[in-house]
């Protein structure tokens, strides 16, 4: 016949608590995930969009892409040749600092700086371009997905 062995108390205790620790565990990690996905939701929905620096300025569409985001120039009635080039480029999310640091291309000096953007409000994106050992700040605006569909048609 079989012999049955009786468990211990200690191991009894040991297992409950393992098993707690790894329930604990899971449903903590669980919320983890869930509050990353949360925040990185949030920080799409801050910086995607359309933005234009000032009135008569190209307006930039910046989307999610693979490995990050970018920024595409989408209407231009100073410059048309220029829409279509991508000037956000490996646009991270850095949600530590609040900010998604990059490259932008400067069609006039052509060539790529290093940039840090802050979405402080939700009709505001603030741009440092460090170049060199300088820093130059510049502000955009959110433009309404409405006006540009109207421009990309009259821009044509």
């Amino acid at each position: 016949p079989l012999r049955r062995r009786s468990i211990p108390r200690s191991e009894q205790v040991s297992f409950v608590l393992l098993a707690g620790l790894l329930l604990v565990g899971s449903w903590v990690g669980g919320l983890h995930t869930t509050a990353y996905a949360s925040e990185a939701d949030t920080a799409d929905a801050r910086i995607i969009g359309y933005w234009q620096r000032g009135e008569g300025e190209a307006i930039i569409e910046v989307r999610r892409h693979e490995g990050g985001y970018h920024g595409v120039i989408v209407s231009s009635t100073r410059r048309p040749e220029t829409v279509g080039i991508e000037v956000f480029r490996q646009l991270r999310y850095d949600a530590e600092e609040g900010a998604w640091h990059g490259r932008a291309y400067s069609i006039k000096r052509k060539r790529e700086v290093r940039i840090d953007i802050q979405v402080p409000k939700a009709d505001r994106l603030d741009l440092t371009a460090h170049i060199l050992i300088l820093t130059r700040r510049v502000q955009f605006k959110r433009i309404a997905d409405e006006a540009v569909v109207g421009r990309q048609v009259a821009d044509r």
